[in-house]
């Protein structure tokens, strides 16, 4: 059961009566807790509808960290404590701990993410120097979500090890903040700071939440199932099936259209989050902030899933960057390692290693660029005027988006036969194709995709933004007729199969 299903327009109902009406029987005090147990119930309700045996998996998991995060909270000496063997043994139980959870984390992680992917890799590099014996590749069915509440979870006893997050001592809350429903399947990814708060008060809906919530939710679901289901059932996917039949333009447009469809699914999805949890009186962080603006690469990655690159970076840069070691000052040797975590985190194979490694020396360049470049300003002015010209502007834009949309040539082709093909059919005509069924109806959903992203992107600029406002402002008559429009629009008009979430499997 997805946000697009059926099957969760049913639950969504039954699941916001319960939510709101049951706990009104207990008085105010009470009703966090009451609160709580309905979401809980809920969304093991809803992982069940995925996985009904590997539910267990997701609550031992939850059990394993709330014991070990109170354990580290109970045992974790001050640090201007004066040094003693008490406060030693306090620090070497607290690391164990903490080793623990990453054990336990990783491991399971590992164990159905990519223990066939490197076993498949080993007995590759065995072959290559001549060696027979080989490993058994063991392949399990992936837990649904287990890459998003396995970076809640650590994120969760890291801060608690760090002292920046007192341990939850409540069990209840502890498992609804990991389980909630609508971040579980594909994030955001939270942090405990700022969800723990809210999951420990009771929840209350305004009519101005609610609107808010149901506006979000509706773009969300525009973004998802109109816009990247369309682009991918008319552009990306007929050119990526057969390359070789379409010309060096499709092969553009196709690439483009799969980096619009990806953000299309993955943001439309992060917005039905955002919108779902909204009725629920919880929120959720922003997770997408149109990075198609971007004029460099730190710009792009601060604006496209948010939740995961700060958690790449404040887990593992920043951590790096402050240790006494080896990898102190070695900024790029970090950048290189967070996008390569970033690459396999996003699936066990090969394209999704070669994206990340790519990111990863596209910062360093851009890192390095930025370096040179401050030198030069300090000794020339000019190099200050030149920066703030809109013609680098433009051509910062345009080197950021083109980087960005050739190194997804990877992360969608399944393997090196298709990859070639469709990066030489890029350089030069190979087939005469422009879309495999030319029409009007082709026409339309794809002008009505760009139209929607324009939009979109244009509610950045002041000039556009004052007219959303001003639509925000109209009386509720006229913004229901609006959003009633849009409803019969996508009753007509979205694909009657649509596709699933992408950054579902991942």
């Amino acid at each position: 059961m997805s946000f697009g299903d059926v099957e969760f327009a049913l639950f969504l109902p039954v699941a916001l009566a319960l939510f709101w009406l049951l706990p009104r029987l207990w008085p105010l005090p009470r009703r966090a807790p009451v609160q709580n147990a309905c979401l809980l119930v809920l969304s093991y309700t809803f992982y069940a509808s995925w996985s009904l045996t590997l539910l267990p998996l997701l609550v031992a998991s939850t059990l394993v960290d709330y014991a070990l995060g109170r354990f580290i909270g109970a045992r974790r000496p001050e640090p201007r404590a004066p040094d003693s063997p008490e406060k030693r043994s306090a620090q070497r139980a607290v690391r164990w701990a903490l080793a623990g959870s990453l054990l336990w984390n990783l491991g399971l992680l590992g164990w159905f993410k990519y223990v066939g992917f490197f076993a498949t890799a080993l007995n590759q590099l065995l072959g290559t120097v001549g060696l027979d014996m080989a490993l058994p590749v063991l392949q399990f069915a992936l837990p649904v979500g287990i890459s998003y509440y396995t970076l809640i979870k650590l994120s969760y006893v890291f801060d608690v090890y760090l002292g920046r997050q007192q341990p939850c001592r409540d069990l209840l809350t502890f498992a609804t903040f990991v389980a909630f429903f609508p971040q579980i399947v594909a994030g955001p990814i939270v942090r405990s700071g700022e969800m723990l708060p809210q999951y420990a008060a009771p929840r209350a809906l305004t009519p101005k939440a609610l609107r808010a919530a149901a506006l979000i939710f509706l773009i969300g679901y525009v973004r998802k199932a109109y816009v990247s289901d369309i682009l991918a059932q008319t552009l990306v996917n007929p050119v990526f099936a057969q390359p070789d039949q379409f010309g060096a333009l499709a092969h553009w447009m196709g690439l483009v259209g799969f980096g619009l469809q990806v953000y299309c699914d993955f943001a439309g999805y992060s917005e039905m989050a955002i919108g779902c949890a909204g009725l629920f009186g919880m929120a959720l962080p922003v997770n997408f902030d149109r990075p198609f603006l971007s004029r460099s690469l730190f710009e792009f990655w601060r604006r496209w899933h948010i939740t995961l690159n700060q958690w790449l970076f404040d887990y593992i840069y920043h951590q790096l960057a402050a240790t006494r070691g080896w990898f102190r000052g070695r900024l790029d040797v970090g950048l290189m390692l967070v996008f390569l975590v970033s690459g396999l985190w996003h699936g066990a194979a090969w394209g999704f290693v070669i994206w990340g490694v790519l990111h990863g020396v596209g910062l360093v360049v851009n890192r390095r660029w930025d370096v040179y470049y401050r030198g030069r300003c300090k000794k020339d002015r000019a190099w200050v005027a030149r920066r703030k010209s809109r013609s680098y502007a433009l051509a910062s834009w345009a080197l950021t988006q083109t980087f960005f949309m050739v190194t997804l040539l990877p992360f969608r082709a399944p393997g090196w036969a298709l990859l070639s093909a469709y990066a030489a059919g890029m350089v030069r005509n190979v087939g005469h194709a422009l879309f495999e069924v030319p029409g009007l109806n082709t026409l339309f959903g794809l002008a009505m995709c760009g139209a929607f992203l324009a939009a979109d992107h244009a509610l950045a600029f002041a000039p556009f933004a004052r007219v959303g406002r001003r639509f925000l402002a109209l009386p509720t008559p006229v913004r229901g007729l609006a959003y009633g429009a849009v409803v019969v629009f996508l009753i007509v008009f979205v694909p009657a199969a649509g596709g699933t979430f992408i950054y579902a499997k991942f």
